[in-house]
């Protein structure tokens, strides 16, 4: 029985990648054109907004922040989530760094001993989102005309990814949250530098191969089989960006869009695994935890929206420029207040005593 089966799955993958190998052969301009255009979003969108962060999550993982965390940290790690105070720093990151940063740092400190398996695969279930940047200024002000939207948007999938990180935590914040192995030892620069550039070159494959299936996609006529929902749909749920921008003509464009934000699509589960340790961390569990963060994110959405009407006019056409853009003094200013918070939760030496900061 076992070699029939090994003898089928063999079978059927033989049949994926000759039907593969046949659509590229039949669309070799949707391929050329999709890698160009996956080619192009790298170089304008995630190589520029993303490297400061990777960058930051991989310094953050091996500094003193997170080795040597302060009271605060303890409390808010350990009282809300139920995981160990080098965590804070990390769950704070990934509030305001975007898709990768978060889990990058949160694999950093599995990789150095300082938390469990479980307590990884556990912030995989809350700690991604995408930043207030791509929200506010891009979906916000681009996608929908308001930045006030975009703030409602962000309020709404902060919340959400808040609540269910208190949630899952409920039962271990009377256990030992500290992981058994001794923390390794600290990485320097150049090697911080050398991996954050290893994994940015990983994550820009996995965009490349995105819009190569997207324009694949698109060089099929799906749109003429669903129609235009359907087009959106498939988009959203490969990757972002190019979700939003579709999903943005469609009626109750908020809605769909907070839905798509929060579930971020198979690119970004992509990259986050390719960054996440050999052990299975992205389980169907982390999929079924996507889906009710964006139903969630986008019921707390309707709710917003109710209670602070925000006038928005959608046009994905008019928003193409802004989706690409990037905001130079912003990323800056959000590095800064993102070192500058970390920087409270962690531990000062005065003379023979530590104190927390806060």
């Amino acid at each position: 029985m076992f070699v029939r089966t090994i003898r089928r799955s063999g079978g059927i993958t033989a049949m994926v990648l000759l039907g593969a190998a046949v659509v590229l052969l039949l669309y070799p301009q949707a391929v050329s054109t999709g890698i160009s255009r996956g080619l192009a979003v790298c170089g304008s969108v995630v190589i520029p907004t993303l490297f400061p962060f990777m960058l930051l999550s991989g310094v953050l993982a091996s500094s003193s922040l997170c080795r040597r965390p302060g009271r605060a940290s303890a409390w808010i790690a350990g009282r809300l989530f139920g995981l160990p105070p080098c965590c804070a720093p990390v769950i704070l990151l990934s509030l305001v760094g975007g898709y990768p940063a978060g889990m990058l740092a949160a694999a950093g400190l599995y990789r150095q001993g300082q938390i469990r398996q479980e307590q990884l695969r556990r912030m995989s279930l809350f700690c991604i989102g995408a930043g207030p940047g791509f929200i506010i200024n891009t979906v916000g002000a681009g996608l929908m005309g308001s930045s006030s939207a975009g703030v409602l948007l962000y309020a709404a999938q902060t919340a959400v990814s808040l609540g269910m990180g208190i949630w899952l935590g409920r039962g271990h914040r009377d256990e030992q949250t500290a992981a058994t192995a001794p923390p390794s030892p600290r990485r320097p620069l150049t090697q911080v530098v050398g991996d954050t550039c290893g994994a940015l070159v990983t994550l820009c494959g996995y965009v490349t191969l995105t819009a190569m299936v997207l324009s694949i996609i698109e060089a099929m006529g799906v749109s003429r089989w669903g129609g235009a929902p359907l087009s959106a749909v498939i988009s959203a749920v490969l990757e972002v960006s190019c979700g939003c921008m579709a999903l943005a003509g469609l009626p109750h464009a908020p809605l769909w869009l907070s839905l798509a934000v929060s579930w971020g699509g198979l690119s970004v589960h992509g990259q986050i695994a390719a960054a996440l340790p050999q052990e299975r961390i992205l389980t169907p569990s982390f999929y079924g935890a996507r889906v009710c963060h964006g139903l969630l994110s986008a019921a707390v959405t309707w709710g917003l929206f109710a209670l602070f009407p925000v006038r928005i006019q959608t046009s994905s056409q008019a928003a193409q420029t802004l989706l690409y853009s990037v905001s130079v003094p912003a990323s800056a200013m959000l590095l800064l207040l993102c070192f500058l918070a970390m920087l409270c939760f962690s531990e000062k030496k005065t003379g023979n005593y530590t104190t927390g900061v806060l």
